[in-house]
């Protein structure tokens, strides 16, 4: 685009930074493509607060060939742009370019089949009762999925993918608590294997407490290679604040001897997900760390209950977050969450990919439950369409078309101006559905805490840029 040089140039009001010392990563906040810069590089996009014809900025200082590169890098990007362009209107343009894909199905790639209503723990931040408790699907009266269900689901979904010339099939087995429905389970895992296999590569994958983890459930989530997602809550004091059996009891030991059961097929788990609020924040700490890497673990999530964590301040959380990131590094153990989530999503740019805060939203994934009802999200309270449906759910006009068109960035009038509006695109939607009947206040604290936090984490690159370059 330097071919532009006669043109008159302004720096983009969208452009957003984070410093340390005598570098800046900055990027765009609609279009994401971050970029470490230096101190002159930041001086020079500030001769274009104002409007200045290119040529012009050219002949007035003098260039290399390097910096034109990079010149013709930041002006590409659209941290310059023409003194009239309108870049709301741009990325509008595209949005509705992108429309076109939502109604055909294309989008689906991730099936949940919500295994059970009913869980055999009652923890204390559980969103997924929270927020049903606040809608009709908590009143249904199916509670368990049985096998026709879920095959007629499973058979739906591969056409889906089928049509769109997919072959890899990704299959997640939720709740509530899935394996109180094991037998149905075990029978869609070999209905799969025996039927599909040739024409699809499966990627199992549950979400489970593991407390009905025995050692033949073991055998056969290693014999499928169901990838597990659990959490652990802390150790025993953290846990046991927060996740409750149904008569109050703590669940340390049943948790962990699912991991255990695991382990002794030679199938251990790779991390852990932690759920943090008021009453077991104090005792997160390094501890936690330390077990994860003594059972070989590479990733310990923690995801923050921001709306009912209302006693703890946002800088403390963040505070704690970062030490044990730092902490975890020397172990080779990853510390992520929702929290991370818009930083991670920088480095793809809403005009060539499909940004989004999750697969509900972007469109990616339908849940079924028992009753044969479809949702984008296990735990989301809105009802996208039942499995009748199942061919046609997406089309225009459809309670899924306007859920995910809703969310295309820009969409969202609360996210304008915001400094991640394109890589945040309004956090979890279900957060948004609990809140909307529970208390809208809390939505502005999500929001500070993942703008500060996207912070935090480009300040941390910049850091260890810092230290990197010391070391050589």
């Amino acid at each position: 685009m330097l071919s532009v040089k006669d043109e008159i140039l302004i720096k983009s009001q969208f452009i957003q930074m984070v410093r340390d010392k005598d570098k800046a990563i900055i990027w765009h906040s609609l279009f994401g493509n971050p970029k470490i810069v230096s101190k002159e590089t930041l001086a020079f996009l500030e001769i274009f607060s104002h409007p200045r014809q290119l040529s012009s900025v050219l002949e007035e200082y003098s260039y290399d060939k390097n910096s034109k590169k990079a010149l013709q890098d930041l002006i590409e990007n659209y941290y310059f742009v023409p003194k009239n362009f309108d870049e709301r209107e741009f990325l509008a343009k595209h949005m509705k370019e992108r429309k076109k894909s939502i109604t055909d199905g294309s989008l689906i790639n991730y099936l949940e089949l919500i295994m059970s209503e009913v869980c055999n723990f009652r923890c204390s931040y559980c969103v997924h009762f929270n927020n049903l408790e606040m809608s009709n699907r908590i009143k249904n009266s199916t509670r368990f999925m049985n096998f026709k269900v879920a095959k007629q689901t499973i058979d739906g979904y591969l056409k889906i993918l089928r049509k769109h010339k997919k072959n890899i099939a990704e299959i997640n087995f939720g709740g509530g608590e899935p394996l109180l429905a094991w037998k149905v389970i075990e029978r869609v895992l070999e209905y799969c294997q025996s039927n599909y296999s040739k024409k699809f590569d499966f990627h199992f994958s549950i979400n489970t407490n593991a407390s009905l983890i025995t050692p033949k459930i073991a055998e056969k989530l290693k014999e499928y290679r169901v990838e597990i997602a659990s959490s652990l809550d802390g150790l025993r004091e953290g846990n046991n604040m927060v996740r409750f059996t149904k008569s109050g009891g703590g669940t340390f030991e049943a948790v962990t001897q699912g991991f255990d059961n695991l382990a002794k097929q030679g199938y251990p788990i790779e991390g852990i997900a932690v759920t943090v609020n008021d009453q077991n924040f104090p005792f997160i700490d390094e501890k936690i760390i330390d077990w994860a890497n003594e059972r070989g673990m590479k990733e310990v999530r923690i995801d923050i209950d921001i709306i009912g964590m209302i006693q703890t301040s946002v800088e403390n959380i963040i505070a704690k977050l970062m030490r044990l990131r730092q902490y975890a590094k020397d172990f080779n153990i990853e510390i992520a969450g929702f929290w991370s989530r818009p930083a991670e999503n920088l480095n793809d740019s809403t005009l060539d990919s499909h940004v989004a805060f999750c697969g509900m939203v972007r469109g990616n994934s339908i849940c079924v439950n028992p009753s044969g009802k479809i949702y984008g999200c296990g735990y989301s309270a809105t009802q996208l369409g039942s499995l009748h449906q199942i061919d046609s759910f997406y089309t225009a006009d459809s309670q899924y078309a306007h859920l995910v068109s809703d969310h295309l960035t820009g969409s969202m009038e609360m996210c304008k101006g915001c400094i991640i509006e394109g890589q945040c695109g309004g956090g979890c939607e279900i957060t948004h559905e609990f809140s909307r009947a529970n208390n809208k206040e809390k939505i502005e604290r999500m929001c500070d805490f993942y703008r500060q936090m996207t912070c935090e984490l480009l300040t941390e690159q910049l850091q260890e840029l810092d230290t990197e370059t010391a070391l050589e």
